[in-house]
């Protein structure tokens, strides 16, 4: 921790930016492809892990007289590899076969026009939603159900039955907080997979992406500050409806 600054100073930071990112809160936004027709966001939810991209500034060593100094000539990005799990149906092995299909088809041998098999995708981490509860009840007479029953009792909308209790509230969604953009892609490597009588578990499947260049923009994020303001309806709210 830099000097000079102590825990509370720390929170307080942590606490006015939205928290700690959390590296399993992230989505991924895949193309519609032309020559595919099924819904590429359904496909995104597939997706298990990724990275956000680097970039490296390249340079030239320049001296003047005995001062030697870098000069900045360009830049260096490196492929992003995305990992799915598997479906029976293989839909997505299915998807980036017909993505790679349209830069090179198998059969003609032809090769495609690079507008016409770049596509953006873009990858974002997310700040999970947070939830109000304006109104909770306990239900009577649950108690006599044996634990060992009423724990595998299913949530019925408001009504929690493993907790014998009536819970109205309000979910907020999940947020994008940090989004790159990555420019003008295609799947230049489609990984192999791994089967045989020693491999357990479900199947992955992982693709590794080219693209032109990222960007990126920060998005909205809920702080301690709003949390409180929503806890503040939430509890007005509460007492209206009790």
């Amino acid at each position: 921790m830099a000097a000079g600054f102590g825990i509370d100073e720390l929170k307080a930071q942590i606490g006015q930016s939205g928290g700690l990112a959390q590296a399993h809160q992230f989505m991924v936004k895949l193309p519609q492809l032309r020559t595919f027709k099924v819904d590429a966001q359904e496909l995104s939810l597939l997706c298990s892990a990724t990275v956000l991209p680097g970039r490296q500034i390249m340079s030239l060593d320049y001296a003047i007289g005995t001062t030697n100094r870098k000069i900045a000539n360009g830049f260096a990005i490196t492929d992003v590899t995305l990992t799915f799990i598997v479906a029976n149906n293989h839909i997505v092995r299915q998807y980036f076969e017909a993505w790679q299909n349209e830069a090179h088809d198998p059969v003609t041998k032809e090769i495609g026009y690079y507008d016409d098999y770049t596509y953006d995708v873009s990858i974002s981490t997310m700040q999970r939603g947070l939830r109000q509860s304006l109104f909770k009840k306990q239900i009577g007479g649950l108690n006599k159900i044996p634990s060992s029953i009423r724990n595998r009792l299913p949530s019925i909308g408001p009504l929690d039955l493993s907790q014998g209790e009536v819970d109205a509230g309000i979910q907020f969604k999940m947020k994008e907080t940090f989004t790159c953009k990555l420019l003008e892609c295609y799947p230049t490597t489609m990984n192999e997979q791994a089967l045989g009588n020693a491999q357990e578990g479900v199947m992955e499947f992982s693709v590794q992406l080219s693209y032109s260049n990222w960007e990126s923009k920060v998005g909205k994020f809920t702080s301690n500050n709003e949390g409180l303001g929503q806890s503040l309806i939430g509890g007005v709210l509460g007492k209206i409806l009790g």
